[in-house]
């Protein structure tokens, strides 16, 4: 029978050589200039940003309940690129409300029999036209032409039962 010899300490160990995770694009390792200051103060409004700035933010099984699904369901659409989450410095899914709001879009799409090529298609077209509501509104401003637009783009966004923006 074979005997291994145990490593002594202060010997040498060998760390199987693998690369490190990939890192998302959204996360940082830089401070920021809040963070490099030394004034008490701007410490004290740093922590307060903190935390206004993680209201409405859910971690993946938080969310899977507030949106009564699973969360490997949120996890798939997530591969599928149909929401991004933000995320951690330890990688853990962030959800917004408006993550939130765009699964329950999602869902509601495919009660409405769509497969999630459809949704996909869907949710591009309903981005495209926000995009122009909101280009036309600036050129328009308050005046009662942007009114009339804003109601016409609401109707189309009824028309497709689709939540309307206001």
């Amino acid at each position: 029978m074979y005997q291994r010899s145990k490593p002594t300490v202060g010997g040498p160990t060998r760390v199987p050589a693998q690369p490190p995770p990939a890192r998302p694009e959204q996360t940082s390792l830089s401070r920021t200039q809040r963070e490099r200051s030394a004034d008490s103060n701007a410490v004290a409004d740093d922590a307060l940003n903190q935390v206004v700035s993680l209201e409405g933010v859910y971690i993946i099984s938080v969310a899977a309940r507030i949106l009564d699904m699973h969360p490997q369901t949120l996890r798939k659409y997530e591969r599928l690129g149909l929401i991004s989450p933000g995320r951690t410095l330890g990688m853990l899914r962030l959800y917004s409300r408006e993550d939130i709001r765009k699964v329950r879009l999602i869902r509601h799409l495919g009660n409405m029999g769509l497969n999630l090529a459809g949704v996909e298609f869907a949710l591009a077209t309903a981005e495209n036209m926000l995009i122009l509501k909101r280009r036309l509104r600036a050129l328009t401003g308050e005046s009662r032409l942007g009114r009339t637009l804003d109601q016409e783009i609401n109707k189309v966004f009824r028309s497709l039962n689709l939540p309307v923006e206001e």
